[in-house]
């Protein structure tokens, strides 16, 4: 099988290019309760994202609980996204500057 004209980076180097073509080389897993960084080609850097899991997770395991907790982690990190977002408005000014004199 030859590489496909779309592939970006090599075989065995992928990115959200080879999801969007539903590239033969690429394969997926899902991420559930997480939340990322992802840079200019959309990937994903190992240091850049955390999930729900380990350390987060109740002992001893209680399935209520952990629903309970995974809705928890999903409040907080949609607070951390707009917070983020407002940091970062508020130290690059932005605004000010599209915002003719």
């Amino acid at each position: 099988m030859s590489v496909p004209a779309f592939c970006k980076y090599g075989v065995k180097k992928p990115g959200y290019h080879c999801l969007g073509h539903d590239c033969p080389f690429a394969g997926h897993a899902p991420a559930p309760n997480e939340i990322a960084y992802s840079h200019e080609n959309g990937e994903v850097g190992h240091d850049s994202w955390i999930g729900f899991g380990g350390d987060m997770a109740p002992e001893p395991y209680h399935e209520q609980l952990v629903t309970e907790l995974k809705d928890t982690w999903q409040q907080v990190c949609k607070e951390k996204v707009e917070e983020a977002y407002e940091a970062y408005m508020a130290l690059s000014h932005v605004k000010e500057k599209l915002t003719p004199s």
